[in-house]
């Protein structure tokens, strides 16, 4: 019984001391979406990472790429419109880049969300106040993604 109860408590003091050590796992779920509307090709890239399956960071890009030529040349008035609802900013953990290609018609808009760090006032006016009350799992998310279209990878 003695030698049972030391080893007993040489096993409770390995664990104490090494801890029940829980994963801080981290995982990229990525999502794409090509749609062709109209003489126009619409890529878009959801890049999700998730720490013990919580969304921390979220990264969206939407390019959008002129095909038809007759639209191609109305580009700078295509641009303008585009420009007037895509203001950059980057403030309270949230950003937005354009980048333009006038060589290739491209529009391209980088939205890039800290989830974790982000100022609720910032979330609700781009229209994501819930995302840090969203409690979908990272498996959850990329089911719901493949259920609307979307190919969907984990790293």
């Amino acid at each position: 019984m003695k030698k049972f109860r030391i080893l007993f408590l040489c096993l409770l003091t390995l664990v104490l001391v090494t801890g029940c050590k829980t994963e801080n796992k981290e995982q990229k779920l990525v999502c794409t979406t090509t749609e062709n509307e109209e003489g126009m090709d619409v890529d878009q890239v959801i890049s999700m990472t998730y720490q013990n399956d919580k969304l921390k960071h979220m990264t969206m890009e939407v390019n959008f790429k002129i095909t038809d030529q007759q639209i191609q040349q109305k580009w700078a008035d295509f641009k303008k419109a585009m420009d007037e609802s895509n203001e950059e900013f980057n403030k309270g953990g949230v950003s937005l880049k354009v980048t333009v290609d006038d060589a290739k018609y491209e529009y391209k808009t980088t939205l890039d969300i800290d989830v974790l760090n982000a100022s609720d006032d910032v979330l609700e006016e781009q229209g994501f106040s819930d995302i840090k009350e969203d409690d979908s799992t990272l498996e959850e998310t990329k089911a719901e993604a493949e259920k609307d279209g979307a190919i969907c990878t984990i790293e």
